[in-house]
């Protein structure tokens, strides 16, 4: 029984000693592992550190500015304001920039070579350049420089105006023009300006696409119907002018003093050489009153075959006829009317045919120089 006990003891003190030492190099390799885990840890966590610097993106710079740029200050006597039109703009819209610069008489600026030409504001561009010059009422000048900018650049919400340079020359005693003068500079940094536009960021093409296509058969139809009837109009609006312009012609009759100069001469050569004979004295008489009344529609230019001549002596009374003619016209037409309508036939005698003669000469010579 009792080597049993003592048997059974050393088994239960072998497995305590089996137990601890399996404890104990557990413990041991679990100090391993952590001891040698905390400086790969380390390195790890370092690694990481350096790749983050290599992978992090280098700092932008920040963008140019007016005031990084060291811009002399004018000299004792100038002043200088810059103003805009507007403080933002539509891309592709023009608009004023304003250099105003203040300054004593001893200070004259050349302004001679500033043109649209010679001015540079890239990547605004210059559409026009005017200055002029004002006198103030404490002797000192203003300088006014306008320039006309556009701009067509996109991506950008706001855009500085380049630095305009002004090149001047002091006034000193014996200095009478600038070439005799040291040239001297002012140096005027421009503004910041918005600019707004409904364009995407570098927009390459900015034109609607247009599929071109061949022109139909049928439309060339069509163009070659409208061609054919636009000449038939032309045409007939051509024909319509020139018979516009005859019909004009034909209702304004003959030129009045051609046709008084014809029934003149065709009166003249109808004259007899004596008027002896009273057959021939009385187709005088007749030939002569439808002639004189032709000469006298003639001159007034209205139809007179009808009228008689009391009537006639009214209508030439009314269109302002000279008197003598008119008394003159009125008493020969009156013999004349009562020679041929005389119905006892009396005959005129030959010396009152060659006062008749006589009479209608003068009517016809006077009415010719009217």
């Amino acid at each position: 029984m009792r080597g049993w006990f003592e048997n059974r003891m050393d088994r239960r003190q072998a497995g305590f000693r089996k137990a601890l030492l399996c404890r104990t190099a557990l413990g041991v390799a679990l100090g391993l592992v952590l001891v040698g885990r905390v400086p790969m840890a380390r390195a790890q966590a370092q690694g990481r550190g350096r790749d983050a610097e290599m992978e992090a993106p280098s700092p932008v710079p920040p963008p140019p500015s007016s005031k990084s740029k060291e811009v002399p200050p004018p000299p004792a006597g100038m002043t200088f304001t810059t103003h805009l039109e507007h403080t933002a703009v539509w891309v592709g819209d023009q608009f004023h920039y304003t250099i105003i610069v203040d300054h004593t008489p001893n200070y004259e600026f050349v302004l001679d070579t500033m043109s649209k030409e010679t001015v540079n504001m890239d990547p605004f561009q210059v559409m026009e350049v005017s200055k002029r010059t004002l006198n103030l009422k404490n002797s000192n000048r203003r300088l006014y420089v306008d320039l006309m900018l556009t701009t067509f650049a996109t991506g950008k919400a706001n855009e500085q105006i380049p630095q305009l340079t002004l090149f001047y020359f002091k006034r000193e005693r014996g200095v009478l023009r600038a070439q005799e003068a040291a040239a001297e500079s002012l140096t005027v940094p421009g503004p910041v300006i918005g600019l707004r536009t409904t364009l995407p960021p570098g927009a390459n093409d900015i034109r609607d696409a247009v599929s071109v296509s061949s022109w139909p058969q049928s439309r060339w139809v069509l163009a070659f119907a409208g061609t054919f009837s636009l000449i038939l109009i032309v045409a007939g609006l051509g024909w319509e002018t020139v018979a516009l312009i005859r019909r004009r012609k034909s209702q304004r009759g003959p030129d009045r003093r051609k046709a008084m100069l014809a029934v003149r001469e065709r009166w003249l050569s109808s004259v007899p050489g004596d008027f002896a004979n009273t057959e021939t004295a009385i187709r005088f008489y007749d030939q002569s009153y439808q002639d004189l009344k032709e000469y006298v529609g003639h001159y007034l230019e209205l139809a007179t075959a009808g009228l008689t001549a009391s009537e006639l002596d009214e209508e030439m009374g009314r269109l302002g006829t000279d008197r003598d003619l008119r008394e003159k016209t009125i008493s020969v037409l009156g013999t004349l009317e009562t020679v041929r309508y005389s119905q006892n036939g009396a005959a005129p005698t030959p010396e009152a045919a060659q006062r008749m003669a006589q009479d209608l000469r003068e009517i016809f010579a006077f009415g010719s120089r009217r």
